[in-house]
């Protein structure tokens, strides 16, 4: 019974550090979000979105990357506080359980963030585009984000 709580906190630790190997938890790199955006743009212009629209959804996209930037600052600074917590030889639950949740809780302003931003982004477009725009969107994910071997 003793042993336990340890495992406990080595399965999170191992359980949150491949979380943060996943691009949608704040790993992108400057090219992967580069790629995004380009991505996105010829998207608008395939899918006839009116210029005015495309500009409101071009600026939706700069404040939304704006926003995530220091979203993921603060996923950074949480994960790096309960690595900390959890290398010590006797780590303090009470504090691991803050510290959990504080990260779970900057992950899931994360999630909120795209999934806030893709509300916004299908409030400004016609069912047929909201339509095409996802289906084009999830075949970019399963080309860049889950490449099938």
């Amino acid at each position: 019974m003793k042993g336990r709580p340890i495992f406990k906190l080595g399965a999170l630790s191992t359980i949150l550090s491949f979380l943060l190997v996943i691009p949608a938890l704040g790993q992108l790199n400057e090219d992967f979000g580069k790629k995004l955006c380009a991505f996105k743009a010829q998207t608008l212009k395939a899918l006839k979105i009116t210029p005015d629209k495309e500009k409101m959804l071009l600026a939706l996209e700069e404040k939304c990357v704006v926003e995530r930037e220091k979203i993921i600052a603060e996923l950074k600074k949480s994960k790096e506080d309960l690595q900390a917590a959890l290398a010590v030889a006797s780590p303090d639950e009470a504090k691991v359980k803050g510290l959990v949740n504080t990260f779970t809780a900057a992950q899931a302003k994360l999630f909120a963030s795209f999934r806030d931003e893709l509300n916004a982004e299908m409030a400004l477009m016609s069912p047929l585009q909201q339509g095409k725009y996802l289906m084009a969107m999830e075949r970019w994910r399963q080309d860049v984000c889950l490449p099938v071997h």
